[in-house]
């Protein structure tokens, strides 16, 4: 039975490691190329890959040692369906987030241009170069080699997908090698786990947080696995996980300090020498490779050019926090803005609309249509952007846990848990802004952890109350959903927008403004454009964009799709969008 389980946690392992390590090598593939002296180019992407399956070779190996080829193609098969089905339906979706189309997707059409951002900083004039020039890429340059891959700027998104179903598979290697819970039970906690509302909103934008959630989930799972048992392959799979995770932002740098911390922490104080030693090593050399090799963009750049790894500075950094900080929490230090947003309606409070918008406390699990209306939303709100229900979640959590921890006879046997919920609780508040979820995505984690730590109690009382929790958490996700038919809608609009331009067979005069990557969509139509300066009075705003343009005086009539003839009654009886095509919710 013992040998079963395992062979099931190594299987989805291997889906696992693929999928992250298809990721981390087109980054480190393309850092390299870079550091060379090269560009972007579309070899970078199926080269990773398949550097990720010759890992999963010898891994297969060494797993399974009589019969490990079926299940190298196997597990070779499920993972190029599951990178193909995510560069699909990435693709099916146009990003309308601002953050996406001024500076993440600008990152992928700048290299695919022939930028190396380790070699040349773009010129200060261009659109939001203070941060394509000093901001790491562990998200945009795999971002950058599918869309050097697919010649398709939107299966950039590809990666969100993918990486989440990383984080799922691991979460899931780890559960079944724990062999503690049923299979159902498993698959529960993975989704739970993996499917962070963080995660779950950006699967149709090019933001980075909801990849460093899922990163971060794999962090945790892999570490769990190498106190199960000190295997090589961890152990690469935690180098992988490192490197990348040190480039995404400067916030992640710190939180793979904390998580890296904790683990080795755990080891040490439940004295596994041998996994502590080789983690300690590892550990040490892959964030040496991280900040610099692959990382010496920003990093090394940053420091030696501008005495500053944090360059542009924590100033600028926090001032830019400040433009989308609500007036009342402004001068409020950052454990009580964390605690007012933690206690608040899920709101994002309209700030471009009103100067100071009050912040409405509430009791946990109480809820108005002010919540369901935000929690709907096709992005991170800023207030309880977890969710109506989290506060409630967590705050039963804790209490559920502190029962289980009085009950429990030898308290040695929750330091292991009590290092990793730490963890994850100190890389929250250590924070200045994490009272805006999309930074601080990983607590999420930490209830739900705590909640199955607890599972060994199965005292009728408190398995009811914890199903109870699981079924609020899995509605409290389910509001992410609601965003994808409005976010398919907005897609429909914005091909129709595009087809009539190009059925115009005009040169179209175009201002870009700030969503400078809007220009891709015109170059993959063959629409003919040229760029020149439009005053808002004679400008038409292009759907879910600054972009301005002229369109010719009469615009084909072409037939509507059934899913835009649709969004339209729906918008138009609920007065949806404002007159730029901006969402007003």
């Amino acid at each position: 039975m013992e040998s079963l389980y395992l062979h099931r946690s190594n299987w989805w392992f291997l889906i696992g490691s693929g999928l992250v390590n298809t990721i981390v090598f087109s980054f480190v593939l393309l850092c390299l190329t870079f550091i060379s002296g090269h560009g972007l180019a579309v070899w970078h992407f199926p080269l990773a890959f398949i550097l990720a399956l010759l890992i999963n070779y010898l891994a297969a190996r060494h797993f399974y040692p009589g019969e490990f080829f079926p299940v190298f193609i196997r597990t070779t098969l499920i993972i190029l369906i599951i990178i193909l089905i995510s560069i699909l339906i990435s693709g099916l979706f146009y990003d309308i987030s601002p953050d996406g189309q001024m500076y993440h997707m600008e990152s992928a059409v700048q290299m695919k241009a022939g930028w190396n951002p380790f070699k040349k900083e773009l010129p200060l004039e261009l659109n939001q170069a203070i941060w394509l020039n000093h901001y790491g890429k562990g998200v945009e340059d795999p971002q950058a080699t599918i869309y050097a891959f697919t010649k398709r700027l939107e299966t950039t998104k590809s990666t969100n997908f993918i990486l989440l179903a990383a984080s799922f598979c691991l979460s899931m290697s780890f559960l079944i090698k724990l062999n503690r819970f049923s299979f159902r039970k498993n698959i529960l906690f993975s989704t739970l786990l993996a499917f962070n509302p963080v995660t779950f909103y950006q699967l149709l934008n090019t933001y980075v947080d909801g990849q460093l959630a899922s990163f971060l989930l794999c962090f945790i799972a892999i570490a769990w696995l190498l106190y199960l048992e000190a295997n090589r392959y961890f152990l690469i799979l935690l180098a992988s996980i490192l490197v990348i995770l040190i480039n995404i932002k400067f916030t992640a740098l710190v939180f793979a300090g904390i998580f890296t911390v904790g683990m080795l922490l755990t080891f040490f104080v439940c004295k596994r020498w041998q996994v502590f030693k080789r983690a300690f090593i590892v550990s040490v050399l892959a964030t040496i490779f991280a900040v610099g090799v692959v990382g010496y963009f920003p990093y090394m750049i940053n420091i030696v050019k501008y005495h500053d790894i944090l360059y542009p500075g924590l100033k600028v950094l926090k001032s830019e926090a400040g433009k989308f900080t609500p007036p009342r929490l402004i001068h409020k230090n950052q454990l009580s803005k964390f605690f007012i947003s933690f206690f608040s309606h899920t709101d994002n409070l309209h700030l471009t609309a009103t100067k100071d918008p009050v912040i409405r406390t509430k009791i946990p699990f109480t809820f108005d249509k002010t919540d369901l209306f935000n929690a709907s939303k096709p992005y991170v709100v800023y207030m309880a952007g977890l969710g109506p229900f989290f506060s409630g979640i967590c705050l039963s959590s804790i209490l559920i846990f502190s029962y289980w921890l009085w009950r429990l006879k030898n308290w040695k046997d929750a330091l292991p848990f009590i290092i990793i919920a730490g963890s994850i609780l100190i890389s929250v508040l250590i924070i200045s802004e994490a009272w805006y979820a999309r930074y601080v995505p990983q607590l999420w984690f930490f209830p739900l952890i705590l909640l199955i730590v607890t599972e060994a109690d199965q005292g009728k009382t408190i398995r009811k109350i914890r199903h109870f929790l699981y079924i609020i958490m899995l509605v409290n996700i389910s509001f992410c959903l609601a965003s994808f038919p409005y976010v398919y809608y907005k897609t429909a609009q914005i091909k129709y927008e595009l087809d009539q331009l190009k059925a115009s067979k005009q040169i179209i005069p175009v201002e870009f403004t700030y969503f400078t990557s809007n220009r891709a969509r015109f170059i993959e139509y063959n629409i003919p454009f040229r760029e020149i300066s439009i005053p808002d009075s004679s400008a038409v705003f292009m759907s879910s964009s600054s972009t301005k343009m002229i369109p010719p005086a009469k615009m084909p009539d072409l037939p509507k799709s059934l899913v835009l003839r649709t969004g339209e009654k729906v918008v138009k009886h609920f007065h949806l969008n404002d007159s730029r095509g901006y969402r007003v919710l």
